[in-house]
């Protein structure tokens, strides 16, 4: 599916957690990566072939049976440029830390039978506080493999993060429709004489977003608490069976980080749960992270769910004057060779710095 990809940043640091303490050998730990993930139950798109601004409108929820929390996300993709993203949450801890999103209540009502595809109606204010009226009907259709699994990242917000965007069912639709300001826009029979779409509208089901952000943060080590500031990550430093392992929760349904280190303070693995949805990276032999340590290359996978590989790659750990780069370039999917990236990481008196940018050129 051609569908714009989307950012899910609405992490706030939660408490931090208490854990063992860590090792003397594994003093102080490394974080290499960060990463936001989240599972969403349900993802309607539609296209906007008339609309003056915005390519397309799409809805996301999570809402399921025996799950506490729910949340409803909508947001436009502009035409031009960038294709910057306009977001609306109706929780207001995603927008408190989600930069550029806004909060809205939602008006929501999903339908469908169980296991086959949904339909949905949302309304809200959105851009400029213009009522905004979308509903996409699937009329219970059957859900098939058909477009899913990762969806190219396309260039979309490629400065600010690395993403990985999967989606397990899908089922097309033309029945749409869409109001913005009292104007109707809707996906009707012919708007699209040339063809360019592909489809009018679609629903997909059990999503996964996955975000390795780029920025900088600054761990500071306290006992055994590793902690990136007020709005980062706040891992807490305990021990495994083969060394350290660092974890953090993450706002969201049962979210969280765990790094895991060897006895000498090498990264052996990467994991991110969101329920009982797991993100994984596990390279095939441990990534040294002291700054002396010799240059190591490692293979990489990445998991989401433990059988799903998904993305496959090489690591590059290598030092440099005042700290250690590891380079993280990708083989497969074909689209993700073009999205490298590095982790920086440099040691300072109270802890360690962590940058991660982009290698895209």
């Amino acid at each position: 599916m051609t569908a714009s990809r989307s950012l899910f940043a609405g992490a706030l640091a939660l408490l931090c957690l208490a854990g063992p303490l860590a090792p003397a050998r594994a003093a102080s730990p490394v974080v290499p990566l960060v990463s936001y993930h989240q599972y969403w139950d349900h993802h309607w798109f539609v296209w906007l072939p008339r609309h003056p601004v915005y390519e397309s409108a799409e809805i996301m929820s999570i809402d399921r049976a025996g799950i506490p929390y729910r949340a409803v996300w909508v947001f436009f993709t502009e035409r031009k440029g960038g294709k910057r993203q306009l977001h609306f949450f109706d929780d207001r801890q995603i927008v408190e830390n989600f930069p550029g999103s806004h909060y809205r209540p939602i008006v929501y009502r999903r339908s469908g039978a169980a296991g086959r595809a949904q339909s949905v109606r949302a309304a809200l204010n959105g851009p400029d506080g213009a009522p905004v009226e979308i509903a996409v009907d699937l009329a219970d259709r059957p859900l098939a493999p058909v477009r899913t699994g990762l969806t190219d990242q396309s260039g979309h917000a490629a400065d600010r993060h690395f993403l990985l965007f999967h989606r397990d069912r899908n089922a097309l639709t033309r029945r749409n429709e869409v109001r913005i300001g009292g104007r109707d826009y809707s996906f009707g029979p012919g708007d699209d004489p040339m063809g360019r779409y592909g489809f009018v509208a679609a629903y997909s089901a059990g999503i996964q977003i996955a975000v390795i952000p780029f920025g900088h943060w600054s761990f500071v080590r306290r006992g055994t608490q590793l902690n990136s500031g007020p709005a980062g990550f706040p891992f807490a430093v305990g021990s495994s069976e083969s060394g350290t392992r660092l974890t953090a929760p993450m706002p969201g349904y049962r979210n969280r980080i765990s790094v895991d280190l060897d006895g000498a303070g090498a990264f052996t693995g990467y994991r991110h749960a969101a329920a009982t949805h797991r993100l994984a990276l596990k390279p095939d032999g441990a990534l040294p992270l002291a700054p002396g340590a010799p240059r190591t290359v490692r293979g990489f996978v990445i998991h989401m769910d433990p059988e799903i590989p998904v993305a496959r790659g090489e690591a590059v750990s290598a030092p440099m004057a005042d700290g250690r780069r590891l380079t993280w370039r990708f083989h497969s999917p074909r689209w993700a060779a073009a999205y490298p990236f590095e982790s920086v990481i440099r040691a300072n008196d109270s802890g360690h710095t962590l940058t991660i940018r982009s290698l895209r050129r």
